[in-house]
């Protein structure tokens, strides 16, 4: 496995998108050397960070920050800030270092600057935990030397034993059994914590569950007896719902006949109402009176019109015989115009009233004919009263009486005082309740005397209508007279006015004219004709209108008419619907009992389904069948009461426990199994350390001398003593006071197996000795000795256990040129086993690099990428 390329876009001084393209296997043996140099200030190391960045660094330290937005770009005077860091590691997996299916790997991480951040592998969305994962299946050391950057190096020999023990975890290759064994212990203790819970739950439902058990049994023989009582309800119950039943279903058919009669009254009564609604509403749409008045408003505007111009001419002729001095001819002429005028007015009332003359006449007709239509409805209601109780004594008292209820009945709607209405109610409901009485010792019954009070009602609104229709024949038949006699005086007044009209005009002829009258006569002839055609058109529009006022009022007729049928047939149905309440009241009785039976049938059995739908008929002596429903009572109240439900609660807690068995089996099972695991990872764990940790040991005082020219260097291995153990083994206080078992024991061990890991180091001691000195310890070295003695461990670890690549940043800038060659020829011999990515201004690492990357930045705060492969360039220079 090995890095093809590095995409860097938004991050820290990597404003554009850059891309860096890396050497892969070179001649199949060497990985290649790829160097990026630049001025200080460039952003150069900024590539070393972008690489720890993608495998998941966490330390804002480490990546010489504060807080996770700084690796974002934050802009410059000349260019704003982003919103988005992203880097991308494409990594070569043709060897399936990795143990995926893919030859290509893609690892993503992406920070947008409002926080939101996603890690990403072969552009698929990954957690933080599968790339680590990943990367320590890989052999990449996150945390150590895959990315060494500045004072790293010197870091290293200052940290402590223990921290070195976690790099040397990494360095040798154990970091992904370490982590596949904290995740086993985690489960492990999941596991005794889930089993312990376990048991205190079986303790607890234990002596539950044998509670249940005993009064699940007393339940079975309550069951039993509660079986045979319901048998017995059932039947008694039976018994007595089917003779309540029958009575109210007798009731209820004969209701349901009487609905039926209401129903065809209530269908004639629609009837009547849809005829009502039509008759209305083609009252309402007739346009035809409207127009014919609009037109009648016309004329006689043009006939204004008319007579406007010819009293304007009549004046001009009164000028001029006025100015000749024929004043006796313009008087004798202008009243002749009166005359005319006046004859015209009267003759149009005349018109006018011999229409209303007929209108009346029409009226009288069918007033006559609805008198006769109430004498035979009258005549017809009296045979009936006569008939109704005419064998009784008393009955003319009654009869008296009962006119009177019907009169204080009309007279209720005319009261508007509330407290006046309700004392006359009263008044009423009191003398049918006295009347009730009488018609009883009578021997008269309720249903006839409420057939005769209908009678005498209907008899009494039919004698009241039957006066309204004589009051307004009598109305009519005056206005007849009346209009008569105004036609009478009217024609007098015309003959009296054409006879004086006879006599002017004789005068008027014989007068000597001083002005020629004959254009002048003319004129008006001409203006008299068309007012004589207006008045001909005017007349006959107002008879249209007359004979359409009448057609509306036959209309109004007709409409009272249905009105009054409504009326009947409104009070036949509330005859029916008195006999209807009769028939419920007398149903209501056995319904109710009915109702209160069905309540304790339910109360007893939860249920009428098999009383109501049973088609069984049965005999039984219910008496004795009322002692045995009691004496089975009574033995379920010696049992007690007990919970329906303990049932369910048994079985709940039966599966509970039976579970909960299961859950300990389970989680044994498991911990046995994770125990194994555990034994087996620590094998591994120890094997393998011990193993590689020999190979770096040897390998770092081989690169040791060669990097000092001699000296000796080793690492050696501090293990944990029996007083360490002891202390770390101690549990927290809150552990010791809750009560010691075998499970707690347990957990005492897991927690001792997660503060320690299976190699039982204490620490990694390293000791150098340069040549020709005598001392040991790193910290008595100078600057350069400790550089050279960091860079010779990692130059052991990378040889011994190398990673896929390793980026050092600046790692040779404390050497001397001499050191530096050194250090530049080893990387080149590990070159083969793995890709080195070098930060460097030293020209003898640039000598060993295949492909050198330039770093620059403009005034715009932005770096850019310049590139160069070194072979290519050797061979063009020898030509």
């Amino acid at each position: 496995m090995y890095l093809e390329k590095l995409e860097v876009q938004g991050f820290k001084s990597f404003a554009n998108k850059n891309l860096l393209r890396f050497p892969g296997m070179m001649d199949k043996i060497k990985r290649g050397i790829t160097a990026v140099v630049g001025p200080n200030g460039s952003g150069k190391s900024n590539v070393a960070d972008a690489v720890r960045w993608a495998l998941g660094e966490q330390s804002m330290k480490t990546l010489r920050g504060k807080k996770g937005e700084d690796v974002i770009f934050s802009g410059s005077d000349k260019k704003g800030q982003l919103g988005m860091a992203e880097v991308s590691l494409f990594l070569n997996n043709e060897d399936k270092q990795a143990p995926v299916d893919y030859s290509k790997i893609i690892i993503t991480r992406r920070l947008f600057r409002n926080g939101e951040s996603e890690y990403m592998i072969n552009n698929n969305r990954a957690r933080l935990s599968d790339i680590q994962m990943l990367l320590a299946k890989s052999k990449f050391g996150q945390k150590t030397y895959s990315v060494i950057g500045q004072g790293m190096v010197e870091g290293f020999l200052n940290t402590s034993l223990s921290e070195r023990k976690e790099f040397f975890d990494e360095a040798t290759g154990v970091k992904q059994y370490q982590i596949k064994r904290d995740d086993s212990l985690n489960k492990l203790r999941n596991s005794y914590e889930n089993l312990v819970q376990a048991k205190m739950l079986i303790s607890e439902i234990e002596p539950r569950l044998k509670s249940l058990t005993r009064q699940v049994n007393k339940l079975k023989k309550r069951n039993e007896i509660e079986k045979e009582l319901k048998e017995k309800q059932t039947v008694y119950y039976r018994v007595l719902w089917q003779g309540i039943n029958q009575k109210f279903t007798k009731h209820n058919n004969e209701f349901l006949e009487l609905e039926k009669i209401k129903f065809d009254k209530e269908k004639k009564l629609e009837r009547l109402n849809r005829q009502l609604n039509e008759l209305e509403k083609t009252s309402q749409e007739t346009r035809e009176l409207p127009i014919n008045q609009e037109k009648l408003a016309k004329i006689q505007q043009e006939k204004n019109t008319l007579n406007t111009r010819l009293a304007k001419l009549e004046a001009q002729t009164e000028i001029k015989l006025e100015a000749s001095g024929q004043f006796d001819l313009s008087f004798l002429i202008s009243r002749q115009s009166d005359l005319d005028k006046k004859i015209t007015k009267i003759s149009e009332e005349i018109n006018d009233q011999n229409a209303s003359i007929n209108i009346s006449r029409e009226k009288t007709k069918e007033l006559e004919r609805s008198r006769e239509t109430i004498n035979k409805k009258i005549k017809t209601l009296n045979e009936q009263l006569r008939h109704s109780n005419k064998d009784n004594k008393n009955f003319s008292n009654l009869h008296q009486r009962l006119n009177q209820v019907v009169k204080n009945l009309n007279a209720v709607h005319k009261y508007e005082d509330i407290n006046k209405l309700k004392n006359s109610i009263k008044k009423i409901e009191k003398e049918i309740s006295e009347l009730l009485l009488l018609a009883e010792s009578l021997g008269i019954g309720q249903e006839e005397l409420i057939d005769f009070s209908e009678i005498q009602v209907a008899t009494e609104k039919a004698a009241i209508e039957k006066d309204e229709i004589l009051s307004r024949i009598k109305k009519n038949d005056l206005r007849i007279t009346a209009i008569s006699e105004r036609v009478k005086f009217l024609n007098e007044k015309i003959i009296e006015f054409k006879t004086e009209k006879a006599k002017i005009k004789e005068k008027i002829n014989r007068q000597d004219k001083a002005i020629d009258m004959n254009e002048i006569q003319k004129k008006q002839n001409a203006l008299h004709k068309k007012i004589e055609q207006i008045n001909n058109k005017e007349q006959t529009i107002k008879i249209k209108i007359k004979e359409l006022n009448r057609e509306d009022e036959n209309a109004r007729n007709n409409l009272f008419k249905i009105q009054r049928e409504l009326s009947a047939m409104q009070q036949e149905i509330n005859t029916v619907n008195n006999k209807l309440n009769e028939i419920k009241i007398n149903s209501t009785r056995y319904e109710a009992k009915l109702e209160n039976l069905e309540e304790e049938i339910r109360e007893e059995l939860d249920s009428l389904k098999n009383i109501k739908n049973s088609k069984i008929t049965d005999e039984i002596d219910e008496d004795a069948h009322k002692d045995k429903i009691n004496s089975l009572k009574r033995q379920l109240e010696m049992i007690g009461g007990i919970d329906p439900e303990i049932e369910n609660e048994y079985n709940e807690t039966k599966e509970r426990f039976d579970f909960l068995s299961g859950q300990i089996n389970d989680f044994g099972a498991a911990i046995d199994s994770l125990q194994k695991i555990i034994k087996e990872l620590d094998g591994s764990i120890k094997e393998r350390f011990d193993k590689e940790f020999n190979k770096i040991a040897t390998n770092f005082e081989k690169y040791f001398k060669i990097l000092f020219k001699g000296g000796g260097a080793k690492i050696a291995k501090v293990m944990e003593t029996m007083k360490d153990k002891d202390n770390k083994n101690k549990i927290e206080s809150e552990d010791t006071e809750k009560k010691e078992d075998a499970n707690l024991d347990d957990l005492k061990k897991i927690k001792f197996l997660q503060k320690h890991n299976a190699t039982g180091l204490a620490g990694v001691e390293i000791q150098a000795t340069p040549p020709g000195k005598k001392i040991k310890t790193v910290t008595m070295l100078s600057g350069g000795e400790r550089a050279l003695t960091a860079i010779a461990l990692i130059c052991a670890i990378i040889s011994s256990n190398p990673s896929p690549f390793v980026v050092l940043d600046e790692v040779d800038a404390a050497l001397d040129e001499a050191n530096s060659e050194r250090l530049a020829s080893i990387l080149d011999e590990l070159s083969h086993k793995t890709q080195f990515i070098v930060i460097t201004h030293n020209r003898a690492s640039m000598r060993k690099a295949n492909i050198l990357y330039g770093i620059t930045m403009g005034n715009n705060g932005v770096s850019k990428l310049l590139s160069i492969k070194l072979d290519e360039a050797k061979d063009v220079s020898k030509t």
